[in-house]
């Protein structure tokens, strides 16, 4: 057995064990050939013909078939995986069981070139051929980018070079942007890792990593403020792009498709407000959500059941917490995520939609009665949020609903293809083997949502958390009109909180939808999550990094899980101080892994922490900071209102507000609540005392009403019942 396939398996980062290194190779780089067998291979050859001349070369033998991670510029990164339910880890980390990995080193050519090669193991067993060019970087002054900006700010643009490569279709492009020696470069969409980018390499890549993002994010965006210079900058792309911020300039590459219009970069200049404003009148301004979203959202994936629902909103009422919005993850049936799980029905074609009236719920059953249960919590005035996936997860058996989703959507090619015309099929870990629809058509985006329209119009549903957007890999998939998955993959999560917008604003309901992957565009719809995060006081940094740069990226309506949603519970006093800056940030959501309904419950709800800590000051302390949301409530509505008319996120890092105060960077985890709140979280163990920056201005701490003038630093006292907050002198919020 051999095997070797130049491109893998299309994973952004990950280079397999049995693909090229680059993809496509480039004169004056290394170019490594990778191949696995299995282990009756004793050697391994490689018949490599480079302009008409022949080479045999030996592979070295590597040992077992593992993956290898890469970032930017071919340097590698290692990322640490865990084994959970929810992964396969083989699969996860790449490693191939039982395998052997070969490879080889090619020596840089120095001109482009012609190149063929076949691979041959000791027992005879050979590869296909492979075919194509030596790429190169080329200057050409008839391939030119389009810089939109005004003239001192276009002069920052360096000349751009290509890369021709075969058949003289160019595929990628690079360039740079210069920088001031005191320029700071923030942005790039959601980011976990330092909200400050300089002296980093981050790119443009739609993924799912679970847990400990480090430098990957589900929602990048290719839009970033230089702070200093005072102006922002909008690679307009789809594809992947990618950026090191050196000293002296950011150093810019970005995949092209073949045929496709000059590329684009739109300079807007002024302060990070007004440019952040600029760049979403381009590309989507945020919708003000109902009111209702700014309250208490609770979930946990152990909750599929509707006595286990109701048992816990039974809990939030004995303990006099107002549970605001419910999401129920395990609802479904989860094959087709259309009806609640056990429900009867009468299959249909794959075409026409359910209704209410075709679905009955058995008395013994999982959900006996979901409208019941729905308008049990709206006369409570407690909203609901039903799980989706974008997948066809499984073909089914025959006779049941799944098959004829399955088979309806292949028949009719309503799916995204290889670049053979066969169905994707999803190759990440979850929901391995899925099809994908093609939502970037309209007339799909409406046959999958019509499919769940009945939950919004007949059984009450107010909204739906839109999740796993990132399954689209490779670059030769095949969307409508003959796109590839270079330009469209990035975008595939967009379309998909689209669907859902699209469905809900044709209903009597305004639209919610809450997400986690995204890219330009994706701030026109609604409210975000920061994802998979680790019960950990790193984690929560991280958190908190990743709300500021989605802020500033245009994503205004953001929340994390607080504490963390996996792993072992978190501590009493992790929870608490992360309560505590919940309640202070757009989104104040608990939520929790699922966990086999092991005892004790992992859930992360205050009483089932109160009773694993055997600490009733957590629900007392949880229940206080959800009081002080309800105060907040007028504020977040009125400041929401004025982040959609300016363009100043609701949750913002202090140079939109202090950009020429440098002593501002040295506190990266303090952010302003709409113009009015400084909230400076505690985000370390054992802290009860915290050194808070307050910049220019007169502040008040909210809770001893004692005045402060700016620009200076203070040591403040925080108890696990409070969180450093201070208000702007001519803004009172009534804390009794």
């Amino acid at each position: 057995m051999i095997r070797h396939q130049p491109t893998g398996l299309g994973h952004p980062y990950r280079c397999e064990p049995f693909q090229c290194w680059p993809t496509i190779p480039v004169v004056g780089e290394p170019w490594l050939i990778n191949v696995v067998t299995d282990d009756l291979v004793i050697s391994v050859e490689l018949y490599l013909v480079v302009n008409e001349v022949e080479q045999i070369i030996s592979l070295e033998k590597l040992g077992s078939a593992t993956s290898q991670d890469r970032t930017l510029y071919g340097k590698t990164a290692k990322e640490e995986f865990s084994s959970t339910h929810l992964e396969d880890a083989a699969l996860r980390s790449g490693e191939y069981p039982g395998l052997l990995a070969w490879s080889v080193n090619v020596p840089p050519v120095s001109t482009p070139m012609d190149y063929s090669y076949h691979l041959r193991t000791d027992r005879g067993e050979v590869s296909q051929e492979f075919k194509g060019v030596f790429a190169q970087w080329i200057s050409n002054p008839k391939h030119l980018i389009n810089v939109n900006g005004l003239p001192h700010l276009a002069s920052k643009v360096s000349l751009p070079e290509f890369l021709l490569g075969p058949e003289n279709v160019l595929s990628k492009v690079r360039f740079e942007i210069a920088l001031e020696p005191n320029d700071k470069v923030v942005g790039f969409g959601e980011r976990f890792h330092s909200v400050v980018q300089n002296g980093e390499y981050v790119d443009a890549v739609v993924y799912e990593e679970y847990k400990g993002q480090g430098h990957r994010t589900y929602l990048p965006i290719p839009f970033a403020h230089v702070i200093g210079s005072s102006f922002a900058f909008h690679i307009k792309t789809s594809t992947t792009s990618r950026y090191f911020i050196a000293p002296h300039a950011i150093q810019i590459e970005v995949d092209l498709v073949p045929g496709q219009d000059p590329l684009e970069i739109v300079l807007f200049t002024g302060s990070p407000q007004e440019t952040l404003h600029q760049f979403l009148s381009n590309t989507g301004q945020p919708q003000l959500p109902p009111e209702w979203v700014f309250e208490l959202w609770l979930s946990s994936n152990e909750w599929n059941t509707q006595e286990r629902v109701e048992s816990e909103l039974e809990e939030a009422f004995s303990a006099d917490i107002h549970a605001g919005v419910v999401v129920i993850e395990a609802w479904s049936d989860e094959s087709t995520f259309v009806v609640f799980r056990g429900a009867q029905f009468q299959i249909t074609d794959g075409q026409i939609p359910l209704t209410a009236s075709d679905i009955t719920y058995p008395h013994d059953g999982a959900w006996p009665n979901p409208k019941q249960m729905i308008e049990m919590m709206h006369e409570k005035d407690t909203k609901l949020i039903l799980w989706q996936i974008p997948i066809l997860h499984e073909e089914g058996h025959s006779g049941t609903q799944s098959h004829a989703y399955w088979n309806f959507a292949l028949n009719e090619k309503l799916v995204i293809e290889n670049g053979d015309g066969t169905p994707y099929r999803v190759k990440g870990f979850w929901f391995h083997d899925g099809l994908l629809p093609d939502l970037s058509r309209a007339e799909i985006r409406k046959w999958w949502t019509d499919q769940r329209r009945y939950l919004v119009e007949e059984l009450g549903v107010d909204g739906f958390k839109t999740d796993g957007g990132e399954h689209a890999w490779g670059e030769d998939l095949i969307y409508s009109k003959g796109r590839s998955g270079k330009e469209m993959n990035n975008l595939f999560a967009v379309h998909y909180a689209q669907a859902f917008n699209e469905m809900m604003e044709s209903t009597a309901k305004q639209a919610v939808t809450f997400s986690r992957a995204g890219f330009t565009g994706s701030s026109a719809y609604s409210l975000f999550w920061a994802g998979d995060e680790n019960s950990t006081w790193s984690a929560f940094r991280a958190s908190i990094t990743a709300g500021i740069t989605a802020g500033a990226s245009g994503i205004f309506f953001w929340g994390w899980d607080i504490g963390g949603f996996s792993g072992d519970i978190p501590s009493a006093e992790l929870y608490l101080r992360g309560t505590a800056m919940a309640a202070f940030c757009p989104i104040m959501q608990v939520h929790s892994e699922f966990n086999h309904h092991q005892i004790p419950s992992n859930d992360r709800t205050p009483w089932n922490l109160a009773r694993r800590h055997s600490d009733p000051s957590i629900l007392t302390i949880f229940k206080r900071f959800v009081q002080i949301r309800k105060v907040l409530g007028s504020y977040l509505v009125n400041e929401s209102e004025f982040a959609i008319l300016t363009g100043r996120p609701l949750m913002a890092g202090l140079f939109f507000d202090f950009s020429d105060d440098d002593e501002i960077w040295a506190a990266p985890s303090q952010y302003l609540l709409g113009r009015d709140l400084l909230v400076c979280p505690i985000t370390s163990p054992g802290a009860t005392e915290l050194s808070c920056y307050l910049p220019k201005g007169d502040w008040t701490d909210i809770w001893t009403g004692e005045r402060y003038s700016g620009e200076q630093w203070i040591e403040r006292k925080v108890p696990l019942d409070e969180i450093a907050v201070f208000s702007r002198s001519n803004f009172r919020l009534d804390m009794a």
